[in-house]
């Protein structure tokens, strides 16, 4: 009986030992979809198909449940760029222009002086640009050499309004929503949705480091606001460039850049606020 006894215990003192030393299998290998970070010996049951797909967000394809990029990501065909005159003169000044896809862009804030028919724009101080409810234009802080980089802040009145032609020169206009959001279009097929605030701005003059790459030569700058409390604010921190389109309350539609982030925000604004405004070609 005590032999058994001794014959049991050995046996279960063998078993023990080889429990302990079996080896945990399963897929090493990190990229796979199955990978298992417990095991030390590979079975061959690496799965290297059901998890990948497009990662993308701004592909056709964009998969939510993929974790590895399999390279299928499919995206819309980038517009052609626009072939644009090189600058375009109007109000005794030349206006640098360039492509963004297919649009032609001035390169420049607006600094005009008069209408496309030649009418003057009604200069107003910031502190009386509250007050008014026709078109009008201010330089930020009665600066001229803010003008010279950033040009004149116009009311949302002078911006929307077709009054003697509008305020950009024959051939172009101030830019619709349609026309924004075109340009909005063209930068996320193009692979910056998330940066189309880094690309537009230009590449020094920002406040805190916040410039951008200016990758089209757009230049954006931060122009600052004449504000409804009559002040002027921003500087160089934000530049806000108004749409022709007014919302159903009569405030216009606009697009912001700004220091602090790499995108371009949409929003709308009072008519009376004080904007810099950019063309877009016809």
């Amino acid at each position: 009986m005590k032999q058994l006894q001794l014959l049991a215990f050995g046996l279960t003192l063998v078993l023990l030992v080889f429990s302990g030393c079996a080896k945990q299998e399963g897929c090493t290998y990190p990229e796979a979809c199955n990978y298992d970070a417990d095991a030390v010996v590979d079975n061959g049951s690496c799965d290297f198909a059901t998890c990948a797909g497009c990662t993308d967000a701004d592909a056709l394809n964009y998969d939510p449940t993929a974790t590895t990029d399999d390279g299928s990501c499919v995206y819309d065909p980038v517009p052609s760029t626009a072939e644009c005159v090189n600058s375009v003169e109007f109000d005794s000044y030349t206006y640098p222009v360039v492509a963004v896809g297919p649009q032609c862009w001035f390169a420049e804030n607006l600094r005009t002086t008069v209408f496309q028919n030649g009418s003057p724009i009604a200069e107003e101080t910031v502190a009386n640009f509250p007050n008014l409810d026709s078109p009008a234009r201010t330089a930020y802080s009665s600066s001229s050499s803010v003008t010279n980089t950033h040009g004149f802040l116009y009311n949302g009145i002078a911006a929307s309004s077709s009054l003697n032609g509008g305020i950009c020169p024959t051939g172009w206009h101030v830019p619709t929503e349609l026309d924004w959001m075109e340009m909005e279009s063209y930068l996320v097929v193009a692979g910056h949705g998330k940066r189309m605030g880094e690309v537009l701005k230009k590449t020094s003059s920002w406040a805190q480091s916040g410039s951008g790459t200016d990758l089209y030569g757009w230049n954006g700058t931060g122009g600052g606001h004449a504000w409804p409390d009559g002040s002027a604010y921003s500087l160089n921190w934000y530049g806000t460039y108004w749409s022709a389109t007014t919302a159903n309350n009569g405030d216009v539609m606009h697009r912001t850049l700004s220091s602090g982030s790499d995108q371009m925000q949409r929003g709308v604004y009072w008519d009376v606020i004080g904007s810099s405004v950019r063309c877009i070609a016809d």
